[in-house]
């Protein structure tokens, strides 16, 4: 590839590459075959190239396709640098309805402010980040900031290079949206990937989005303690979650997703009410409550009051009490998490309306530009007509004359209105049959293939007939030819000059 790029054979072998995935989908579709999006990848040189545009289009109207079934995918490092030249390629494309991916995305130098004036749809993390996701708590995931980035930005994410069930797992847990990779399927070829299409797989059933269990985190430096409460709430379900001091708790959060926290208020090190002020910061999506038999009045308010602490609890506890409080706690974070999910539709409809309302604009542009192309050339077309030295009559299927060139008009002697009227009226004979009365195999290239010449103002005026169109509805055009007076015999004895 490096070798084809530095030659230019990159463009031709992206032509061919075009071609024959277009063919195999237009094949695919023949045979009712329902296939995914395809993606096209291309490199730099192809995307500069300014007839991409209108190759990719001509591709798709040759074999009937909607734009829907390809995407378009280009490295990361050809766009680092992306000129205006290069982002109004990419807005033409997207305007067509392709979706745009960035590929090899982590896997070098990145300029994270160029992702906000790109048209990009899917970010493809590059499989070199991918194992990124199972790094140990404390460590910083590139590939969960990425996600998180992509998703803040309105865009998709792709994790390419996926090897396990585990990067599989973390992946989905952290939102990702798309996947592939060994894990799911090796490379194939068009007949093996039909085979597995028709297979109908999945992804395995635990994997799949169900209801996430709820979790409990307990914090508490007496075991005795903690073991009662574990006790206590494993009746119900939860997923329970223990740690002995704040910073211990502040470790368990980060590697659970939790819902609720429960924390003694007197521990060594970090007090409840620090660390639950610490949660709140890191995590401040949970539901965080104070169950102690300490009470500092001061400490607790300020945290009640500043949203660091849900409820305060006193030590020792009511069995039926507590679990009451703790279930009104997860029916708390579930309303939460429901509204933030609703708000975040929203804002994604909303966005997502913007864009499809942007991209509408778009292709009615670029409707209107090829309208505007048409138009001048059907004016050039009618100038050129205008301008032939010879009278020109244009009649549609009707009848009726729909052009007549200077010419004609000079020979009609501006005497009649001659566009709009019947033909038959205008030249005061019948027209050659048209459409509907030429036999079926008339070569209509034959000079012959009408009647005779039409006659006008008697034997001065011939009309030449041509029939237009190969296919119906027909019109004619009259061409009219001038006869001039026969010269006079010369005597036999002069030579003619």
């Amino acid at each position: 590839m490096p070798i084809a790029t530095q030659t230019g054979l990159i463009v031709m072998l992206g032509d061919w590459k075009r071609e024959a995935i277009c063919q195999q989908l237009r094949a695919w579709e023949q045979a009712g075959v329902r296939v995914p999006r395809l993606c096209l990848r291309i490199s730099q040189l192809e995307l500069q190239q300014p007839d991409m545009v209108d190759k990719l289009r001509q591709s798709l109207l040759a074999n009937g396709l909607q734009a829907q079934a390809l995407g378009i995918e280009i490295s990361e490092q050809a766009l680092f640098n992306a000129s205006p030249e290069l982002v109004q390629t990419l807005n033409q494309l997207r305007g067509l309805g392709l979706e745009i991916s960035l590929g090899d995305f982590g896997a070098g130098a990145t300029n994270l402010g160029l992702l906000r004036t790109l048209p990009v749809d899917v970010i493809k993390v590059h499989r070199s980040c991918v194992p990124d996701v199972t790094a140990a708590t404390g460590d910083v995931s590139l590939t969960r900031a990425i996600i998180n980035m992509a998703h803040s930005l309105q865009m998709k994410v792709m994790a390419d290079g996926v090897e396990t069930t585990g990067q599989l797992t973390l992946l989905i847990a952290n939102g990702c949206d798309r996947m592939q990779g060994p894990v799911l399927s090796p490379p194939v070829d068009a007949n093996a990937l039909v085979q597995l299409l028709a297979s109908k797989i999945t992804l395995p059933a635990h994997l799949l989005t169900r209801r996430r269990e709820r979790t409990l985190l307990l914090v508490d430096d007496e075991p005795n303690i903690v073991s009662a409460l574990r006790r206590l709430f494993r009746r119900e379900g939860y997923r329970i979650v223990t740690a002995s001091s704040g910073a211990e708790g502040l470790q368990r959060m980060a590697e659970y997703e939790v819902d609720v926290v429960l924390s003694d208020q007197r521990m060594p090190g970090m007090t409840g009410v620090e660390f639950l002020r610490r949660a709140k910061e890191l995590y401040p999506d949970t539901v965080r409550m104070v169950l102690s038999g300490y009470t500092e009045l001061q400490s607790i308010t300020d945290a009640v009051n500043e949203g660091a602490i849900y409820r305060f609890l006193t030590k020792p506890w009511d069995d039926e009490r507590l679990l009451v409080h703790v279930r009104e706690a997860f029916a708390h974070k579930e309303l939460g998490d429901e509204n933030k999910r609703l708000a975040t539709e929203v804002v994604t409809a909303s966005e997502a309306l913007v864009a499809a309302n942007e991209r509408l604009e778009m292709v009615l542009n670029n409707r209107q530009q090829q309208i505007d192309q048409e138009s001048a050339r059907a004016n050039a077309v009618r100038d050129m007509l205008d301008l032939v030295p010879a009278p020109l009559l244009g009649v549609d299927p009707d009848g009726v004359i729909v052009l007549a060139n200077q010419e004609a008009q000079r020979v009609l002697g501006h005497r009649i209105a001659v566009l709009g009227e019947p033909a038959e009226a205008v030249l005061q004979q019948p027209l050659p049959p048209m459409a509907r009365e030429l036999p079926a195999t008339t070569d209509l290239r034959d000079p012959d293939a009408c009647q005779p010449p039409l006659l006008w103002q008697g034997p001065h005026w011939s009309g030449k007939v041509r029939v237009l169109n190969a296919t119906p509805p027909r019109g004619l055009m009259v061409v009219l030819t001038e006869h001039h007076s026969p010269a006079q015999p010369q005597p036999d004895n002069e030579t003619p000059c």
